[in-house]
């Protein structure tokens, strides 16, 4: 009812969901695994790396008072420690630069376990990379979480069928949770700290409700919110020091007007991952004289994707210049982009990993 009447006082969202619903109607994706670049080199004489969690507050009851304060759940920090542990292997047990191992480790660092402690003692670095059998340590080095709600109230005016006025009061609930911590990577056989780093990410979560307790009930649970971001900033800093797994989506053309035969035929091959057959196809839309523009640009755009897909970047660049360029195909100008940022992942992947095949 509430969406039915939205379309009929908005045409001009209605036009925006039928356009919507005709690109998606001949567009069709593809998923690719590609290999994403660290922000960072790692020596090439580390293969395998302890993970540490060293943020438990040398002060226990001082993380105790402030989740008095700041309605915590009893354990919250530790548990959401333990996931941003199982987010950074999670992230390491995706690239192929080196193995990691979880050592279940926990040191105890600052007071409250919020600040940067000083760096390990190398000589407790060396006896962990001993212990485990490991080229270096990453360390959690301090963990900080937050968790602020925040309720606002909105009054409307409204008339009922006899024209008389009355109010209408509903509050909407706004949750912010935030997680800080900062990592360290050891190197004991060159006795340096790689890298010093802090990450912060939070993530926000609302809800309605006609009072303001229904407003704060309808939030998630502060403990799973911290988790789930904890969990992400983990992944965030396994992407910071390793070259990882990611999956990449591109959509394709499956319509042309003109070329429903071919098209349907070239997308069939696509689907079933022979991109030569479905190239083949696109090619002779694409490169055929006197062809109509659009549908020869969609061809030359389907070209640039095969090309990707296959690792192609450099002629997946001139498919995608030429949709654009020759055919003014919209979509290939933003693509171009994307094809350029492949191909400097492609060199910062040989910088980070010399010599081996990504």
């Amino acid at each position: 009812m509430t969406t039915s009447n939205a379309l009929k006082t908005s045409p001009s969202l209605l036009l925006l969901l039928c356009i919507t619903l005709l690109l998606s109607g001949c567009m069709r994706s593809t998923t690719m695994r590609v290999l994403q670049p660290a922000q960072m080199k790692v020596p090439e004489h580390i293969t395998k790396v302890a993970v540490v969690d060293r943020s438990k507050p040398s002060n226990g009851w001082l993380n105790v008072l402030e989740g008095l304060f700041t309605g915590e759940a009893i354990g919250q920090d530790r548990r959401s420690r333990q996931e941003a542990v199982a987010g950074l292997t999670d992230a390491l047990t995706r690239t192929p630069r080196f193995n990691v191992v979880s050592t279940g480790i926990e040191l105890a660092g600052s007071k409250a376990g919020s600040n940067m402690p000083p760096p390990l003692a190398w000589e407790e670095v060396e006896r962990i990379c001993g212990d485990y059998s490991t080229d270096a340590i990453v360390t959690i080095e301090s963990f900080d979480s937050d968790n602020y709600v925040n309720v606002r109230r909105n009054d409307e005016r409204k008339k009922d069928k006899n024209g008389k006025q009355y109010t209408v009061t509903t509050f909407n609930a706004s949750q912010r949770t935030s997680v800080r911590m900062g990592w360290r990577l050891y190197d004991p056989k060159s006795r340096a700290i790689l890298d010093e780093f802090v990450t912060d990410d939070y993530l926000e979560r609302n809800a309605h409700g006609n009072t303001e307790q229904g407003a704060r009930s309808g939030l998630p649970s502060q403990v799973s919110v911290t988790r789930d971001v904890a969990f992400n900033v983990g992944i965030e800093y396994g992407a910071r020091i390793a070259p990882i797994y990611v999956n990449l989506s591109r959509q394709y053309y499956g319509k042309a007007k003109g070329f429903k035969e071919q098209m349907s035929k070239a997308t069939r091959y696509a689907q079933s991952g022979d991109w030569d057959r479905a190239a083949a196809i696109w090619k002779d839309i694409a490169e055929r004289p006197g062809n109509d523009k659009k549908a020869a640009g969609r061809a030359a755009y389907n070209m640039a994707v095969a090309a990707e897909v296959k690792g192609n970047f450099d002629v997946a660049l001139v498919w995608a210049q030429k949709a654009w360029n020759d055919y003014g195909n919209k979509k290939a100008r933003s693509y171009i982009y994307m094809i350029r940022r492949r191909q400097t992942d492609a060199n910062k992947l040989e910088y980070q990993m010399p010599g081996k095949r990504v």
